[in-house]
């Protein structure tokens, strides 16, 4: 009975380090997702600057061309006057008009120059991403080869547990299937001299003797409560 337990623990133990190995990602990979993961960050913010900035300059552009426009109206209007002082009057707006645009010309030129550095730097970060693009898609590729592997051997020693697994009476495997999830995935130890061979504790004399005697049942540790098992009497 708890030989056959026993092979069920093996088979979890197993399973137990394929979860492990699972969740070791390589190294190599890992930094390169991280520095995939920085740099599309970094694009993202670089693109959301350029596309701010742009905003800003066509704006700005809109507001020149249409003070270019009222200047030019402003120049005609005065030329087509009827009096001095209403020719006055339009060379005055055609000055506010061309002032105006003056200052926005102005302003608009240090935000091309910016425009032009955010757009230099989105183009880099793009090619940064091109070239890390292949290389990322290569190791994901052998680390998708290497997690079939891994769930091609855990389906494997999930049936052979589960066939083990089908042999163990249930009120036993419940007992086992919680001291296990209670302490650290082991739920069986083998007798080591007079000690439990989970916790190290020494035995009381019938503990002991009970989990020695073949037939006496389901013995557990006093301290930590694991399944004793004492290999030599059960295949005996």
């Amino acid at each position: 009975m708890l030989e056959r337990l026993n092979q069920v623990q093996e088979r979890d133990l197993k399973l137990d380090a394929l979860d492990a190995e699972r969740a070791d990602v390589p190294a190599d990979l890992v930094a390169l997702r991280r520095e995939r993961t920085e740099l599309e960050e970094r694009l993202d913010a670089r693109t959301a600057e350029r596309d701010a900035l742009r905003a800003r300059v066509r704006e700005a552009e809109r507001e020149l061309a249409a003070l270019r426009e009222r200047t030019k109206s402003a120049s005609e209007s005065a030329l087509r006057a009827d009096s001095p002082k209403e020719a006055a009057q339009y060379q005055n707006q055609e000055l506010q008009f061309s002032t105006r645009a003056q200052e926005i010309e102005e302003d608009v030129l240090p935000l091309m120059e910016e425009l032009e550095g955010l757009e230099a730097a989105v183009t880099e970060l793009e090619e940064a991403s091109a070239e890390l693009t292949p290389r990322l898609e290569e190791m994901e590729g052998r680390e998708r080869e290497r997690l079939d592997e891994i769930d091609r051997r855990e389906g494997s020693l999930a049936a052979e547990r589960e066939a083990a697994a089908g042999e163990v009476p249930k009120p036993l495997l419940a007992q086992y299937e919680q001291v296990r999830r209670a302490r650290r995935g082991v739920g069986l130890v083998e007798l080591s001299g007079g000690s439990c061979g989970g916790c190290a504790v020494k035995l009381p004399i019938h503990v002991l003797q009970k989990a020695k005697r073949a037939g006496s049942g389901v013995v557990r540790c006093p301290n930590c409560g694991r399944i004793l098992w004492n290999r030599s009497e059960d295949a005996a």
